[in-house]
């Protein structure tokens, strides 16, 4: 028995995640994609995992590029994460012109004020699908932030509750 891609999306919908922002450079173009599928693969070495659809933009610049971050996005950057998933970026060279970021080791764009930020050494493509797998080799992250994370459930933005 088949399933839709609907049924499916549906499905996975109901699993919260966070929502981040992954960005590279290539000379003096800039890019970011907004994505959700992020996952941590080893702890030595330290590794990490992102999926892209085949039809994005990012798809062929991760790999021109060689390495890429990771923005892990706080509740106030909602619209951080529209601006990319929508693609809304009025500059396709510099996508990242109207959002306040800075380099990187890798020269990867830094989104300000994200929760956290992870810099990667592109080692493998794996095909998945309409999709590639990414996996990175983490050579530097940081974040540590009181910052409430940007959540994303079933095509909405919920909040998470402080913790007392």
């Amino acid at each position: 028995m088949a399933i839709t891609p609907k049924e499916f999306r549906r499905a996975l919908g109901s699993f919260a995640t966070g929502v981040c922002v992954v960005t590279c450079r290539i000379g003096e173009r800039t890019h970011g994609i907004t994505i959700n599928s992020l996952t941590s693969v080893s702890l030595d070495p330290p590794l990490i995992l992102i999926c892209v659809d085949k039809k994005a933009i990012a798809h062929e610049m991760i790999p021109q590029a060689g390495h890429f971050a990771i923005n892990i996005l706080t509740e106030r950057q909602r619209e951080i994460s529209d601006y990319f998933a929508y693609r809304l970026a009025l500059d396709p060279v510099h996508e990242l012109r109207d959002v306040p970021h800075h380099p990187g080791v890798t020269g990867s764009p830094l989104i300000d004020g994200a929760m956290a930020h992870v810099e990667c050494q592109l080692v493998e493509r794996i095909p998945g699908g309409d999709h590639t797998i990414f996996l990175g080799q983490v050579l530097r992250a940081e974040g540590e932030s009181d910052e409430r994370p940007l959540l994303f459930h079933r095509g909405k933005y919920p909040r998470l509750e402080k913790a007392e």
